[in-house]
């Protein structure tokens, strides 16, 4: 031990005696997982009264459940290839990235692995083996987590009192035991009591699954899902099958372009002049909304499609919603906000059928697909009677 305290150090004394710690710690680290192995060996926990490693370890050790597991996971990593114990000791892997590489270890990749994965941050270490043994990825979804339980609840879970003959049960070796409940009257004060209750927030964590694929695990707010579901509405059109990943992808980019931008990280596009009119080119007609229109039928409408059928239900979809002309543009109709509604895309197609037929809208759509219309082929300005539809599908 020095004799010398850490303050009476200069900072070059104190980085070098650092370091010197460091690879004592390492070395203790490496003596005790080799010590602990060999008392697996001869069973020796079961002569001192315990029926397993990690009984023992928790309650003569004193080590906490996630350490002892890691130690015991490390341990038998290191019987089975007794190599790692030099990168254990010069600091190349850890006990953590051991426990990680001992899923895809064999004899013929460990010295390949080893070298792969020295001195890599346990993220980097999951990718590599998620890069070898994929693992499966949970569904993309959102689900409710369980409300947090009030205090004056915890008041009514029955007790476990020593005195009651009620024995803590031992957990399977290798796995976390569970916490005991902490009794709400033991002397706590009711402040105390809701800071008990109150449930631990989860940490966001991306896993990797394969080589080019993570795990993202975050818990929103209720606003933040509703912001989460409403884009995914308006982005319907773009991303038809609402994919999770696209629309958060969607998302990034965006807010990358808006904030690159504003901080210099993003260069800003360059926009070309568009050509001068000439007398020649006859301008084609268009049906193009104004902003403070869509805006102001947006807000109307509620972001919900205001097609009302017969029975007086309203749809109030929010998936692939268009701007609809009550009275159509090829009729007349204005691209006024009393002449404009939100529809979905199913009530605007059935008012275009009932208006046009439903013959002729197949028609208009199976040239829309071939990518002209018969007018426009003979050459003659084409009737669109539906020009406003899709007209937020980009």
């Amino acid at each position: 031990m020095s004799s010398f305290a850490p303050a009476s150090l200069d900072s070059d004394a104190l980085a070098v005696r650092l370091r010197q710690l460091a690879g004592e710690e390492r070395n203790v680290q490496v003596d005790f997982l080799l010590h602990l192995d060999e008392f697996d060996r001869r069973r020796a926990f079961v002569e001192a009264g315990h029926a397993s490693l990690w009984a023992y370890c928790l309650k003569v050790l004193h080590l906490r459940e996630g350490a002892a597991g890691r130690r015991i996971q490390a341990m038998r990593v290191l019987r089975r290839f007794p190599r790692l114990e030099a990168p254990l000791r010069d600091g190349r892997v850890c006990l953590s990235t051991v426990t990680l590489l001992g899923q895809v270890f064999t004899e013929e990749n460990v010295d390949d692995l080893l070298c792969r994965a020295a001195y890599r941050t346990r993220a980097e270490v999951e990718h590599l083996v998620a890069s070898i043994q994929a693992r499966a990825a949970p569904r993309a979804g959102i689900r409710k987590l369980p409300e947090r339980e009030p205090a004056q609840a915890s008041a009514a879970l029955p007790l476990t009192a020593p005195e009651a003959g009620g024995e803590r049960a031992e957990p399977s070796e290798g796995a976390p035991a569970a916490p005991m409940p902490a009794s709400p009257t033991d002397g706590a004060s009711p402040a105390t009591r809701e800071v008990r209750s109150e449930r631990p927030r989860r940490r966001s964590e991306t896993v990797a699954v394969t080589e080019s694929h993570w795990s993202l695990r975050v818990t929103l707010d209720r606003a933040c899902k509703e912001d989460l579901e409403t884009l995914r509405c308006l982005l319907s059109h773009k991303i038809p099958d609402g994919d999770l990943a696209a629309v958060l992808h969607e998302a990034i980019r965006c807010a990358i372009e808006k904030h690159g931008k504003r901080k210099g990280a993003v260069a800003p596009e360059r926009k070309t002049k568009r050509p001068e009119p000439t007398a020649a080119a006859s301008p084609e007609p268009t049906s193009t909304i104004p902003a403070i229109v869509r805006r102001a039928v947006w807000k109307r409408d509620g972001g919900r499609c205001a097609w009302v059928g017969p029975d007086g239900c309203r749809c109030s979809s929010r998936w692939k919603l268009e701007l609809d002309h009550i009275q159509p543009v090829a009729l007349g109709g204005p691209s006024t906000i009393d002449n404009l509604r939100l529809a979905c895309r199913a009530h605007n197609l059935l008012h275009a059928e009932r208006t046009f037929g439903r013959e002729h809208m197949e028609r208009f759509r199976r040239d829309l697909a071939e990518g002209t219309t018969p007018q426009e082929r003979a050459g003659v300005a084409p009737l669109r009677p539906v020009l406003q539809l899709g007209m937020w599908a980009q």
